[in-house]
C-alpha cells in the first residue's frame, strides 16, 4: 500500500502538469529571509559559505523533511535492533549470574520421611565441593488472573535469614530488596504484569488438585525465565494448614572445576530418592545458546537498516542534485573549485542527518521498547534496557553512511558539465 500510494502521487503530479511546464526544467526555488538574519550579532559572524548553506537548509524544507524523517526511521531502527540484542543477550546473565546466586539444585522425592530428608541433605552438606546448602519446597501451581491464568512455581525456603546467599529478590532498576515476610508473598514482574496486580494486591493460586489460595503481595521481583511465587513457611502453613514438607536443596559450591562438579554430581545421585542434580551453569548455557541463534535475526535487521539509510540518502541527494544542476553549473563558473562545490551539498546533508540521527535515537527508545513487548513470550522477560554503547553504534554506523554518500556524490558533482547545464532550455 505504502509503495503503491508514493507511486501513484508522484505519477499523478507529473500527469497532472500541462506538457509546456513538462518540457523546461523546475525552476528553483526562490530564497527569503531566515530568522537567524533577524540575529544580527550571530549573523555578522558567518561567513559567506555558512550563511549560503543555512539558507539552503530552510529553503528546501520539504527535501529536509523527507530526509530527517528517513535518517531518523533508519537510526531508529539501528538502534532497536542493538537493543534487542542488549535486551536478549543480557538476560541470561542476570538470571543466572545475579538473581540465581544458587550454583546447583537436587531434586528429590518429595514422600519420603522427614529421617530420610535430613539425612540427605546432610550427605550433600557433607560434600567436599559444597560450602551450604539450603532445603526449600517446590511446587508447580497457576496464578488465576480476571482474564488469563498463569503457570509458575511456587517457591518456600526454609530459612528466610539466608535466602539472599542463594537467590535476589530485588526490583529491577532501582535493585530495591524485596524481602519475604510473613505479612505475604513475593512474585515475580512478569507474573505480576500478566495477572494485572500489584504489591497490595491479593494475588490467587491453584495447585494441581484445585485448592485455591490468596495471598496479598508484599513485593515484585526481577525476573526474567519462567514464574515465581515466593513465601515463607509460616504463610504455606497458614493457607494450605499444612507443614511445607521440602522437595529440592539449593547448593552453593566452592569451586567451578569440572571434575569435581561430576563426582558431586555422581555422589547425590546414588541416593534412590534423588531425582535430578541440575547445575546453573549448564542451565545458563543452554539458554545462552538458545538465545544467541538470535542474533543472526538481529543481524539482518541492523544491516537492513543500513542498507535503507544508505539508499535514502543517496536517492535523496541525487534527486537535489538534478534539480540544482544549473545552481551548481553557476557555481563552477563563478570560480569554486570541485571540492567546494562539492562541500556545498555535503553540509546540506550532514546537517540533515545529524538532526535525524537526533530524532531517530529518540524514537528508537520507544521503537525497541515497543518490539521487546511484542516479541517476548510468556515464560520470558525481556530487559528493557539499552547500553550507552547501542547509541554510539547506530549514531555512528548512520553518520558512516552518510560520508559514503557523499564520497560517491563528489565524482557525480565533478561531472557536470558548465556549458551543458547553463544552456537555455527555451
Amino acid at each position: 500500500v505504502c509503495s503503491g500510494a508514493a507511486t501513484l502521487i508522484a505519477c499523478y503530479a507529473e500527469l497532472h502538469a500541462t506538457p509546456a511546464q513538462l518540457m523546461r526544467p523546475k525552476p528553483p526555488k526562490s530564497g527569503k529571509r531566515i530568522l537567524l538574519e533577524r540575529v544580527g550579532w550571530l549573523w555578522k559572524r558567518l561567513s559567506f559559505i555558512q550563511k549560503v548553506s543555512i539558507r539552503n537548509f530552510f529553503r528546501y524544507k520539504k527535501r529536509v523533511i523527507l530526509t530527517v524523517t528517513g535518517i531518523a526511521g533508519c537510526t531508529a531502527l539501528m538502534l532497536t535492533g542493538f537493543g534487542m540484542k542488549d535486551s536478549i543477550s543480557s538476560i541470561v546473565t542476570k538470571q543466572f549470574d545475579e538473581i540465581f546466586l544458587y550454583d546447583v539444585t537436587v531434586a528429590y522425592d518429595g514422600d519420603v520421611s522427614d529421617d530420610e530428608r535430613q539425612s540427605l541433605l546432610d550427605t550433600i552438606s557433607g560434600q567436599p565441593a559444597v560450602t551450604e546448602a539450603m532445603g526449600a519446597q517446590q511446587l508447580s501451581v497457576t496464578g488465576v488472573g480476571s482474564s488469563r491464568n498463569v503457570d509458575c512455581y511456587l517457591v518456600i525456603p526454609q530459612s528466610t535469614n539466608v535466602l539472599d546467599h542463594y537467590m535476589a529478590l530485588r526490583s529491577r532498576g532501582s535493585n530495591t530488596p524485596q524481602p519475604l515476610t510473613d505479612n505475604g508473598v513475593v512474585v515475580t514482574e512478569k507474573l505480576a504484569n500478566m495477572l494485572g496486580l500489584s504489591v497490595g494486591d491479593n494475588i490467587s493460586l491453584k495447585d494441581t488438585d484445585g485448592e485455591m489460595v490468596e495471598a496479598p503481595i508484599t513485593g515484585i521481583a526481577e525476573n526474567y525465565l519462567f514464574h515465581y511465587v515466593y513465601m515463607t513457611p509460616a504463610v504455606y502453613e497458614s493457607l494450605y494448614g499444612e507443614t511445607s514438607a521440602p522437595n529440592v536443596v539449593f547448593l552453593n559450591l566452592n569451586t567451578e572445576e569440572q571434575a569435581a562438579c561430576d563426582a558431586l554430581s555422581s555422589a547425590i545421585l546414588q541416593d534412590d530418592n534423588v531425582l535430578q542434580v541440575s547445575f546453573s551453569s549448564s542451565s545458563g548455557g543452554s539458554f545462552r545458546d538458545m538465545i544467541e541463534s538470535l542474533n543472526a535475526v538481529i543481524l539482518v535487521l541492523i544491516l537492513s537498516a543500513g542498507a535503507l539509510a544508505l539508499i535514502v540518502l543517496y536517492n535523496l541527494t541525487n534527486i537535489n542534485v538534478n534539480e540544482r544542476v544549473r545552481e551548481l553549473a553557476t557555481l563552477k563558473v563563478l570560480g569554486f573549485y570541485d571540492k567546494e562545490v562539492s562541500a556545498y551539498i555535503y553540509r546540506e546533508n550532514t546537517a540533515s542527518s545529524i538532526l535525524g540521527v537526533l530524532v531517530g535515537l529518540v524514537v528508537g527508545i520507544f521503537l525497541h521498547r515497543f518490539v521487546v513487548l511484542t516479541a517476548e513470550v510468556d515464560l520470558v522477560m525481556f530487559s528493557r534496557e539499552i547500553f550507552p554503547m547501542s547509541y554510539v553504534w547506530a549514531a555512528l554506523l548512520t553518520l558512516a553512511f552518510t560520508l559514503l554518500v557523499n564520497f560517491l556524490l563528489h565524482f557525480r558533482l565533478k561531472k557536470i558539465d558548465m556549458v551543458e547545464s547553463l544552456k537555455s532550455v527555451e
